[in-house]
C-alpha cells in the first residue's frame, strides 16, 4: 500500500508538467481562431453533414475560445480518471491474474483506453438508423497517431529513459501485420458480410488466446538471453544470500541471548493492525472522502491549491461515481473490476464530448477537414491511451506503455470494427461498406511507419528516451504534412 500510494503521490506530482503539453495546444489552437478573419455565420456551413449541429453565437472567437477551455477541461478529466482510477485497477487486475506488465498493456490496458472508439464504431454501425461509411484513410491515419504520437509521448514525458524489450514489441508488431493483413482482406471489395465480420471477431480471440499462453511461447522462441539474465540473476542472489547467511550466524553466535527486538516489533505491528481494523467500522467514509476537502491541500503550495479547485467538480462525480481501488474499503476483487469498467465508461463519455468539442472548433476557425481529420479528431480519440502509456511510464513500465500503443490498434481493427460489423450483419441485417480508395498505398504507408519505427528503437539499443520521442513527432509532422498535401491534391 505504501509503494501504491508513493508511486500516486509521485504521477500527482509530475501531472502539471503533463497537462502543460496540452495546454500550450489549446492557446496555439486558440491564437489560430483570433488569427483566422471572422466571416458571417453560414448555416449550411454549420449544418453541414461534416459539421455539427452548432448555434450561431458558436461561430467566432468566443464559440472558438469556449470550445478550447471545454477540451482542455475534458482532457483534464482524462487525465485524472486514467491516473487516479484506470490505472489503478489495470495493476491490480493483473497483479490477480498474473500478467506481465507487457501482456496486461497489451489487453486490458489497450481495451480499456480503445473502449471510446468502439462506442463510436458501435453506435454508427447498429444504433444509427443509417450506417455511416468509414474511410479506409480514418482507420490508417489514428493507426499511425497511436504508434508515433502515444509513443513520442510516453518517451517524452516518462521522466527517465527506459529500456525496453525487444521481444513484447517484435510479438505485438507481428499481430499487429496480421491484423491489417486481416483487415485488407476483408474490406477490399468495399463491403463486409457477416463471415468477414466474423473473422475479424476471431482473429482477436486468437490474439488474447496468444497472450494467455505468452509466457510459455515467447520462453520457447527465445530462450537465450533469458537464461543468460537468469544465470546473472541466479549468481547474485547465491552471493547475496551467502553473506546474509553469514551475517544471521554471527547474530545467533554474538546474540543469542537478546533476542528481544522482534516482539517488540511483532507487538507494534498488532497494535498497528488493530488500529487499521477500528478505523475499518468508524472511520472509513471520512478518510475516503478526505480528498474532496479543505483539510486535504490546507497546507500544499498555492498551485495545489488552484489545482484543488479547478478541478474539484470532476473529483466530486468522480468520487461518488468510481469506486478508487487504492482505499481498503474498495481493493478486493469487486472493487477493482468495478472500478476499471466505470473508468472505462467514463472515459468513453469524455472521449465523446472531446472529440465534438474539437470537431466544432475545427468548423469554427474554418479548418479544412482534411487536416482537421489528420490531428483533431484522431487526437481526440486518442487521448486515453495516450494517458494511460505516460502513467505506467512513469513507474518505469516502459513496454506496458508502448504495448498498450500498438495492442490498441490491434482492439480497433480486430474487434473496435469486427464486433460492430458483425452485430450491424446480425443484428440489423445491413451489410456495411468501406471506401477503400487508395487501400494499397495506404497500407505501405502504415508498414513504412511501423517499421521506421522498430529502427529508431532498435538505433536507440531499446532505449525509450525524449530523443526518440523527438524523432516520432518528427515523423508524425512529416507525414500530416504528405498527407494534408496529398489529400487537398
Amino acid at each position: 500500500i505504501i509503494m501504491a500510494s508513493d508511486k500516486l503521490a509521485r504521477r500527482r506530482a509530475l501531472r502539471p508538467y503533463t497537462l502543460a503539453v496540452p495546454l500550450l495546444l489549446m492557446l496555439g489552437m486558440l491564437a489560430y481562431s483570433h488569427l483566422t478573419p471572422s466571416s458571417p455565420v453560414d448555416n449550411r456551413r454549420l449544418m453541414s453533414e461534416d459539421c455539427p449541429a452548432m448555434e450561431a453565437w458558436e461561430d467566432g472567437f468566443a464559440g472558438a475560445a469556449l470550445h478550447v477551455f471545454v477540451m482542455f477541461y475534458i482532457f483534464c478529466s482524462l487525465a485524472i480518471i486514467c491516473d487516479d482510477y484506470f490505472c489503478e485497477s489495470l495493476e491490480k487486475i493483473s497483479d490477480g491474474l498474473g500478467l506481465s506488465p507487457d501482456v496486461a498493456g497489451a489487453t486490458f490496458m489497450a481495451a480499456g483506453s480503445s473502449a471510446p472508439e468502439l462506442f463510436v464504431s458501435f453506435a454508427d454501425n447498429v444504433i444509427a438508423t443509417e450506417t455511416k461509411s468509414i474511410g479506409v484513410g480514418t482507420i490508417i491515419g489514428s493507426a499511425i497517431f497511436n504508434i508515433l504520437i502515444i509513443i513520442a509521448l510516453t518517451a517524452a514525458l516518462a521522466g527517465q529513459d527506459l529500456k525496453l524489450d525487444f521481444r513484447p514489441l517484435a510479438r505485438d508488431s507481428v499481430w499487429y501485420t496480421i491484423s491489417i493483413v486481416i483487415m485488407v482482406i476483408v474490406i477490399a471489395d468495399g463491403e463486409v458480410h457477416t463471415g468477414e465480420s466474423a473473422c475479424l471477431v476471431l482473429g482477436y480471440v486468437g490474439y488474447v488466446t496468444f497472450m494467455v499462453f505468452n509466457t510459455t511461447i515467447m520462453g520457447k522462441m527465445c530462450p537465450a538471453k533469458e537464461e543468460d539474465d537468469t544465470e546473472d540473476v541466479e549468481l547474485g542472489t547465491q552471493s547475496k544470500a551467502k553473506g546474509m547467511s553469514m551475517d544471521l550466524e554471527s547474530i545467533e553466535v554474538e546474540g543469542a541471548s537478546a533476542p528481544a527486538p522482534a516482539p517488540a516489533d511483532d507487538k507494534k505491528e498488532e497494535t498497528t493492525e488493530e488500529a487499521g481494523d477500528g478505523d475499518d467500522d468508524d472511520e472509513d467514509p471520512g478518510p475516503y472522502f478526505e480528498c474532496l476537502t479543505w483539510a486535504s491541500v490546507a497546507e500544499e503550495g498555492w498551485d495545489s491549491k488552484a489545482w484543488f479547485i479547478f478541478a474539484y467538480p470532476i473529483n466530486v462525480v468522480f468520487r461518488f461515481t468510481v469506486p478508487d481501488c487504492n482505499h481498503e474499503r474498495f481493493s478486493g476483487p469487486a472493487g477493482y473490476i468495478t472500478c476499471f469498467v466505470m473508468s472505462i465508461i467514463h472515459i468513453a463519455v469524455a472521449s465523446h464530448f472531446l472529440v465534438d468539442s474539437a470537431t466544432k472548433f475545427g468548423c469554427i476557425v474554418h479548418m479544412p477537414f482534411a487536416l482537421m481529420g489528420l490531428t483533431i479528431v484522431a487526437a481526440g480519440t486518442s487521448v486515453p491511451d495516450a494517458i494511460s502509456s505516460v502513467v505506467v511510464a512513469k513507474n518505469g513500465e516502459g513496454d506496458m506503455a508502448v504495448s498498450n500503443a500498438i495492442g490498441s490498434n490491434v482492439f480497433d481493427i480486430l474487434l473496435g470494427l469486427g464486433l460492430p460489423y458483425l452485430l450491424s450483419n446480425t443484428v440489423k441485417g445491413v451489410v456495411p461498406t468501406v471506401s477503400v480508395d487508395e487501400l494499397i498505398p495506404s497500407v505501405c504507408i502504415l508498414y513504412g511507419i511501423l517499421a521506421a519505427v522498430i529502427g529508431i528503437l532498435w538505433y536507440s539499443n531499446w532505449m525509450l528516451n525524449p530523443k526518440v520521442g523527438m524523432s516520432l513527432f518528427g515523423l508524425y509532422f512529416a507525414y500530416v504534412v504528405f498527407a494534408y498535401i496529398h489529400g487537398l491534391s
